[in-house]
């Protein structure tokens, strides 16, 4: 059987489950926003056995992974919020274990709710940069000092989220959220105090254009991105001008960059995901970030990938 884990909402899960329906496969769909109840996972000298919502999940052989985590833990009937984050922890735990334990006795495993929860910027960049790609110069830092100093050394710099966006409410009518990457002045700088909490700053780099190059397990789906045209995207494409759509088309990647990605994706342990790179002015590819997740379905709709009947394909093939 094959188990689909994700969100009721998430689009690519739905135009991937109409393709199994379309090839009569066997399949079941946990939706994360639904309370699961975890019947068993007995260990034993002998033996391990996981039982979910009642199926057995020895008859599970392939698992795609695509967003967000089993959930066994109704928050609605506790109302004690210390209490609540005590047992959100203890349950985390048992996910990730489940996860582990899933993963080593299935045919395939695609996806990964911890490689999801445990998207380190820095670390991607870390290896990347071993992988052979080009990376911005970047800076962590809670000087104000230091992050001047970077500042007149890269002339243009730009900050954005470490690791999850900002959605914080401060008071009851007053949301404190992030806007994606932005380039910082001195004037910015000024405002702040002599040190202050760790913040994520990178050189900014010129370029032609960005890509984004969805990849599962060893299929690469890359598209170029023009948003250097516009002024209210030439930062960052996430910034996005709903107005004026970027031109978006499928792009060819050199064998080496190619070989770059997959070499990431094996060192990583991140077998889909999608990588943003830009195509720089000076003619090189950058390594931006990787989100394991990976949006798809304007990628797979803009360049005609019919990416989800690719994976539906695979998932089909791999538990015969």
């Amino acid at each position: 059987m094959i188990l689909l884990i994700s969100s009721k909402k998430d689009i690519t899960t739905h135009i991937v489950i109409q393709w199994l329906k379309k090839y009569n496969a066997d399949f079941l769909f946990i939706k994360t926003e639904d309370i699961s109840s975890l019947n068993s996972f007995s260990i034993d000298n002998t033996s391990e056995k996981l039982t979910i919502n009642n199926v057995d999940f020895s008859t599970i052989n392939v698992v795609w992974h695509r967003r967000g985590r089993l959930k066994f833990l109704d928050s609605s009937t506790l109302n004690n919020r210390n209490l609540f984050l005590y047992l959100k922890r203890e349950e985390d735990s048992v996910i990730k274990s489940l996860e582990n334990f899933q993963r080593s006795t299935s045919k395939a495993y695609i996806g990964s709710y911890i490689k999801e929860v445990e998207n380190f910027k820095l670390d991607h960049l870390i290896l990347a940069k071993k992988c052979g790609f080009k990376i911005p110069k970047t800076l962590v830092t809670t000087s104000k000092k230091e992050l001047l100093h970077f500042k007149l050394e890269n002339k243009k710099i730009i900050t954005k989220d470490l690791r999850y966006p900002v959605n914080v409410q401060i008071t009851k009518d007053t949301y404190l959220s992030s806007k994606g990457t932005l380039l910082i002045d001195n004037s910015d700088i000024e405002l702040l105090d002599d040190s202050f909490m760790p913040i994520f700053v990178q050189g900014y780099i010129d370029k032609l254009f960005e890509i984004r190059v969805f990849f599962y397990e060893n299929t690469l789906f890359p598209m170029a991105i023009f948003s250097q045209e516009d002024e209210k995207t030439a930062i960052d494409y996430r910034n996005y001008n709903d107005e004026k759509p970027n031109r978006c088309v499928p792009f060819k990647l050199p064998n080496e960059v190619k070989n770059q990605i997959l070499e990431f994706s094996k060192r990583s342990s991140i077998n889909t995901g999608s990588i943003d790179l830009i195509y720089s002015s000076e003619e090189e590819f950058v390594f931006l970030e990787i989100n394991p997740m990976g949006q798809l379905d304007w990628l797979s709709k803009n360049c005609n990938y019919y990416i989800e009947k690719e994976i539906a394909t695979s998932l089909i093939l791999k538990n015969a």
